[in-house]
């Protein structure tokens, strides 16, 4: 069977959870916390704060505990949903191959059936989509895709070991305001393929765009570059527990020197709002998508180095929507009304109300 994580299920979390894989690259680098931990601070399904930052979001996870082939054999998934968003992350899923105890065929059994069940789960809260972060070409992505995921992205996760000090400042740079956020979407929509953009929520009527930011939304500080009073691209820096991240919009636009401005400018603004850590990872991470052509040269200017490649996938579940269905009338089916020539040759409405299973006569003829 498959339950929502209980007290009794932390032994079997914990020994689990290191032969598990994290599937949300950004909360593993900036915000890393054992599944165990994460369970225990939300009992409840989609209870409790997203990671590092409690009251926002929600967590679930589910225990699978089940015989297969005469051994039991357990498993757990762990999910998290997205703030102010009909979305959830695939944050953990235990046991992951190569696993000693398990062979791979029952692993890809447990998988199939923890992954839907949360998007059973996922669509009974009304979340539109699950996302999950897997290592390129492994064996987790296969099962990823079994269980219903659709990859629509490739990312190469870049690393710089400490974001240098500069003291250079650019005309037209400034901080990122509310009013801003209209122009932020439409640098996300002019440098991101429509198949992206449907994939993470962009096209749908209900949901809105997507959050430029969307782990930790509240822990985001952004400089916008207005030249002549009009943007043309912004850089993003999130503050994170183990490490920081980047983001640069507007990149598919803008010169090889101006996103060296726009990167250069983000790290400075980090050295300005971080203060060094003893024994803390101060790393900066930048994710850089296959359809992102002027990123890679100019990070890598900054002494930013390839660090791990991602696949980007996602699982649209079948919410659930209220409908109203017509209350059926005992013993009558209403058919409905058609014109007809009655037999003095002027047009009446003929009531084709019958009890049901009655037959009209066949040498009716109804003529429109």
């Amino acid at each position: 069977m498959i339950r929502p994580f209980g007290l009794h299920d932390i032994w079997m979390v914990r020994r689990l959870q290191r032969s598990g894989i994290t599937l949300t690259v950004e909360q593993m680098l900036t915000h890393p916390h054992e599944p165990l931990w994460t369970a225990l601070t939300a009992p409840w399904p989609w209870a409790g704060g997203s990671v590092g930052a409690p009251g926002r979001g929600g967590v679930a996870t589910f225990v699978f505990d089940e015989t297969i082939d005469g051994q039991r054999r357990h498993g757990f998934a762990q999910l998290m949903k997205r703030a102010s968003r009909p979305e959830a992350d695939l944050l953990h899923i235990a046991p992951a191959a190569p696993f000693a105890e398990t062979d791979e065929r029952t692993i890809e059994v447990i998988w199939n059936r923890l992954l839907g069940h949360c998007s059973l789960a996922a669509a009974s809260h009304s979340l539109q989509r699950i996302f999950a972060s897997a290592p390129e070409g492994c064996f987790e992505q296969t099962s990823l895709k079994q269980a219903g995921f659709s990859h629509y992205a490739r990312e190469r996760i870049y690393r710089l070991a400490v974001a240098p000090v500069t003291t250079e400042r650019v005309a037209g740079i400034r901080p990122q305001l509310p009013r801003d956020s209209w122009a932020l979407q439409r640098l996300y929509a002019r440098g991101t393929p429509k198949l992206v953009q449907q994939a993470e929520g962009a096209m749908g009527g209900n949901a809105g765009a997507p959050l430029l930011s969307w782990w930790e939304p509240h822990e985001w500080d952004g400089l916008v570059w207005e030249p002549a009073g009009e943007v043309r691209g912004a850089v993003q820096v999130h503050r994170g527990r183990s490490g920081h991240w980047l983001r640069v919009l507007g990149a598919n636009e803008l010169s090889a020197r101006e996103v060296r401005l726009l990167i250069g400018q983000g790290l400075q603004r980090l050295t300005e709002k971080v203060a060094p850590r003893d024994g803390s990872d101060d790393a900066v991470y930048v994710t850089v998508r296959d359809y992102d052509v002027n990123l890679s040269a100019a990070l890598t200017g900054f002494g930013f180095a390839l660090f791990m490649e991602r696949a980007r996938m996602v699982k649209h579940t079948s919410a659930g929507v209220r409908v109203s269905e017509p209350m059926p009338v005992a013993g009558r089916e209403m058919v409905g009304e058609l014109p007809v020539r009655g037999p003095a040759g002027c047009d009446a409405l003929a009531d084709r109300s019958m009890p049901l299973g009655h037959k009209p006569l066949e040498n009716t003829r109804i003529f429109r």
